[in-house]
């Protein structure tokens, strides 16, 4: 149980640093609003029909956004078509070199580089690339459709990456876990900055998610994972991040979680009780999911995988809705967009966590 203290303090005080941000960012947003007006939610929506194509020209009565089941008015709708406007969608491409077996990662690094080269290295969207590792994230700052570029790029600083160390043990587990939360939410910040949605394809079978020993942890340690889990969702949701998990999975390989790449689907549900919060609601797979994007197994098909991900970069919808007001602290708000096209689905954010407060222990009363 040592190694569990030492890794949840931790825990603590990184999840403090970027709660207390969010919390920050909420209350800038609050004050800026004037109390005559209500308090409202951009979404980003993507319309596909049965094939998985986007749907464009649907008018602002085609659309109907729930929050908690209830219809909320539309206060602004503007389509946006991507083809010719370079920052409305970038894709970023990162690579994790933390949580795969080296064969997976030398392998996901080929199928990278086929894919960035193929047809001559020209790309349909701006592109960047990243490295999750264990020396720290390697990413690049700016984007382009030059794939060969890109490429080179990538072997440039992949070349200071140290090989993969395979860790064992629930103390080489924890730190995989560690550095991979850490990396994921300087990926969003980084994110957060750049204008447009933002597609973030990230190869990797998922970080490990700990199932057990989440729930040996102390009370204190649980509030801390529930004030990171509603400062990264809400994170996800404010860079305008759609999460694809593109998993490099090899059967009978080292896996998240108990060897299984659904295991992740356990932890849907979203989470409303701080004194539930566990490592699994932290796995990629869950951020995918509620991000509006999807995670992909395939085999050893990442190439594939990629290409199957790209019309989701296609034309979108912006919408601002109202939203109920007065919510409690750290109330989790479901939101579902329904469009009356027939055969056409709506895709977004699953929901956030409005009026985000930091959750931690009932201060001790005074003595006389």
């Amino acid at each position: 149980m040592r190694a569990v203290t030492l890794v949840a303090a931790s825990f603590c005080l990184f999840a403090s640093s970027i709660a207390l941000s969010a919390q920050s960012a909420a209350t800038s947003k609050t004050a800026a609003s004037s109390s005559t007006q209500p308090h409202t939610i951009h979404l980003d929506v993507l319309v596909k029909n049965a094939a998985g194509l986007p749907i464009s020209g649907l008018d602002k009565h085609a659309f109907t956004v729930l929050d908690n089941g209830r219809p909320q008015q539309i206060v602004s709708f503007t389509p946006v078509p991507t083809r010719n406007d370079p920052t409305a969608v970038t894709v970023l491409i990162v690579m994790d070199m933390i949580n795969p077996g080296y064969d997976s990662v030398t392998w996901g690094r080929e199928q990278l580089s086929e894919y960035l080269t193929h047809e001559g290295g020209a790309l349909r969207h701006r592109t960047a690339i990243a490295a999750i590792t264990e020396d720290g994230l390697k990413m690049m700052s700016g984007s382009t459709t030059d794939g060969n570029a890109l490429q080179a790029e990538f072997q440039k600083f992949a070349t200071d990456i140290r090989p993969v160390t395979q860790r064992s043990g629930w103390q080489g587990f924890e730190q995989m876990l560690q550095q991979s939360i850490q990396q994921f939410s300087q990926i969003l910040s980084v994110e957060q900055a750049r204008p447009g949605r933002k597609l973030v394809l990230i190869i990797s079978p998922g970080w490990p998610m700990l199932g057990d020993w989440g729930s040996q942890q102390d009370l204190h340690s649980v509030q801390q994972d529930f004030n990171m889990i509603v400062a990264l969702t809400n994170t996800v949701h404010d860079a305008r991040t759609v999460i694809y998990r593109l998993d490099p999975y090899e059967l009978g390989g080292l896996h998240a979680g108990p060897q299984d790449p659904f295991y992740f689907k356990d932890f849907l549900k979203p989470l409303t009780d701080p004194k539930k919060a566990t490592f699994p609601y932290l796995g990629l797979g869950v951020f995918a999911v509620h991000s509006g994007g999807r995670v992909l197994v395939t085999g050893h098909d990442i190439t594939g995988e990629i290409n199957s991900v790209l019309p989701d970069a296609g034309a979108y919808y912006e919408i601002t809705c109202t939203a109920p007001p007065n919510p409690a602290p750290n109330e989790y708000q479901a939101i579902e967009v329904r469009v009356s096209q027939p055969g056409a689905t709506a895709h977004t954010i699953s929901g956030f966590y409005a009026n985000p407060q930091l959750v931690g222990p009932a201060p001790k009363p005074k003595k006389n």
